[in-house]
């Protein structure tokens, strides 16, 4: 169902399950993991203990915090958009009611409009932030996750 909404800016309420903070089980590089901040936020570092300790944060804000403390590996400026749509794609994939639900919005424009002066993956909306333009990574890799999807006739998807 084609949504008629043009624009979906902030991932809450019936939107909640865009956020990257959205518990839902999912593997990624052999692992299982809750949410795709843990995943992301694990994958800035090559140390694996310090890995294990992202991956089994108690919450997501826990994980982004351990992530910021890690000694970040040295290719990560180049490989983190990949990184990002890898986690958010394998959640999708491993979630055919959420990859269901990406595909409703229909061609809605997705931002993830926050508040906490994001404006690489987001789009903050604050006073400080206001004449800063966004990048809104998030929003483009679920759009291009969501352009990209289908479901066949047995209900597999496919690529």
């Amino acid at each position: 169902m084609e949504n008629a909404q043009k624009e979906i800016k902030g991932f809450y309420k019936e939107y909640r399950y865009l956020d990257n903070f959205f518990v839902r089980l999912f593997d990624y590089d052999g692992k299982t993991y809750p949410t795709v901040e843990h995943a992301f936020q694990a994958a800035k570092t090559l140390n694996p203990e310090m890995k294990e300790s992202i991956r089994k944060a108690a919450t997501p804000a826990e994980a982004k915090f351990l992530g910021r403390q890690a000694i970040i590996r040295p290719d990560w400026e180049s490989i983190k958009y990949q990184i990002m749509f890898d986690v958010v794609k394998a959640k999708f994939e491993q979630h055919p009611d959420l990859m269901r639900k990406l595909l409703d919005t229909g061609s809605a424009y997705l931002e993830e409009t926050n508040r906490h002066h994001d404006n690489t993956w987001g789009n903050c909306v604050c006073d400080k932030c206001i004449n800063i333009e966004a990048i809104n990574w998030l929003g483009e890799i679920l759009m291009r996750i969501r352009n990209d999807a289908f479901f066949t006739d047995n209900g597999i998807l496919s690529k």
